[in-house]
């Protein structure tokens, strides 16, 4: 990681009043959601920042790509 991509990932920490450790659960949450892989059962689980961090990335990318599809599918209709 780059020192910019370092200072977003800080300023992106703050602004949600997240720790380091659950932004960048977040973030992986997010690339693991867009990338099709499947959520790890440890991070279903675990009470750890970045795990919650994780689940919110993951599961608010998944919601995020379902009204997407909502939405385009009633403006065709």
């Amino acid at each position: 990681m780059i020192h910019s991509d370092v200072a977003k990932v800080k300023d992106f920490a703050e602004e949600m009043g997240w720790s380091m450790e659950r932004t960048r659960g977040y973030l992986d949450g997010v690339a693991c959601q867009q990338t099709g892989q499947v959520l790890a059962s440890h991070h279903k689980f675990s009470m750890d920042e970045y795990s919650k961090g994780f689940r919110t990335g993951y599961y608010t990318q998944a919601c995020s790509l379902s009204i997407s599809s909502i939405r385009s599918a009633l403006a065709v209709a």
